[in-house]
């Protein structure tokens, strides 16, 4: 019979980039994540900037969350969710509208004025098979 450690290390050999798992333990290395914003947003630079996998956003106890699959933040506030989408469910736009809200909702404070808030980004990776 396998060990724990076993069944992981098969499982973990069978898993590509699309693998929930694997794609956040690639992308949250700042060197590719890096060089991915910098491929789809040549114009911007990325310096001081950092990540979170798999980041759980909600504004409040009844309201849907949305579960980033990685979220880049710039020291300056900018935001850039990366999502990786396996599946046609047919929602990208609503998804993307509702994560930018998701994530302006978390940026100002009480009584912040609306020109602090920072630009956010939505990139989905789109894999459909």
């Amino acid at each position: 019979m396998a060990t724990k450690k076993e069944i992981i290390k098969q499982k973990l050999a069978q898993a590509d980039f699309t693998d929930d798992v694997m794609f956040g333990l690639i992308m949250a290395k700042q060197a590719i994540y890096k060089r991915f914003l910098e491929a789809v947003l040549p114009k911007k630079v990325f310096e001081d900037i950092r990540a979170i996998t798999q980041r759980q956003l909600k504004t409040d106890y009844i309201s849907r969350a949305g579960r980033l699959d990685l979220l880049c933040t710039t020291k300056s506030g900018e935001q850039f969710n990366i999502e990786l989408q396996m599946t046609n469910e047919y929602n990208l736009p609503q998804r993307a509208r509702y994560y930018h809200a998701l994530l302006a909702n978390h940026v100002l404070a009480v009584g912040e004025d609306y020109p602090n808030l920072k630009d956010s980004y939505v990139i989905f990776c789109v894999t459909l098979m």
